[in-house]
């Protein structure tokens, strides 16, 4: 026989907390502190409550599944069996797919200039179009490495120049331009 679970005398409490959170999707950490456990646990938690979401190589469980979870756990007759079952049933967590992109070595030293034409930038707008999830992450590399070899020139691109204020004083409008004409000369 395993260990008892210590949170298991706190679901009642544990389960109001997780309604009354603002808190939609719960991560490793979320779980950690809801359940007072440590990392692996949280870990086994997040498998036994199901439907994992893999998202930027974090974990997250939805709100609704954790509320069945312990819905479910408050209504089994033998808390212990009921978890212990859960667990060897419990899938692992989906891992994520990787998608390895490698520029070639003649693309590494790109620049704004040599982009394609379907990757468009101009004052606060980035367009990027491509037939397939694979040719848009090619592109978005790309354009990751111009941005790297070229920063001041996209950001000249993209950011629009600061518009100076307005000056309603015409005398100070006017004494504001003859020093910025100083400036400049």
């Amino acid at each position: 026989m395993g260990r008892p679970v210590k949170w298991s005398r706190d679901l009642h409490s544990i389960r109001e907390r997780a309604a009354h959170a603002r808190t939609e999707t719960w991560g490793r950490v979320d779980l950690e502190e809801l359940f007072g456990v440590g990392r692996v646990t949280a870990q086994t938690l997040m498998k036994v409550i199901g439907e994992v979401q893999p998202v930027g190589g974090a974990h997250f469980v939805e709100r609704s599944s954790l509320l069945s979870f312990l819905d479910a756990m408050i209504a089994a007759p033998d808390f212990d069996q009921a978890f212990r079952d859960r667990v060897r049933e419990a899938d692992p967590p989906p891992s994520p797919k990787p998608l390895r992109i490698a520029l070639p070595a003649d693309l590494r030293s790109v620049m704004l200039r040599d982009l394609p034409a379907h990757i468009s930038l101009s004052r606060g707008r980035l367009e990027i179009t491509a037939d397939s999830a694979v040719a848009m992450l090619e592109s978005l590399a790309l354009l990751a490495q111009a941005m790297q070899n070229d920063l001041a020139q996209v950001q000249a691109v993209l950011e629009p120049p600061a518009r100076p204020p307005y000056v309603e004083d015409d005398d100070l409008r006017a004494f504001i331009e003859q020093m910025r004409s100083q400036r400049q000369s």
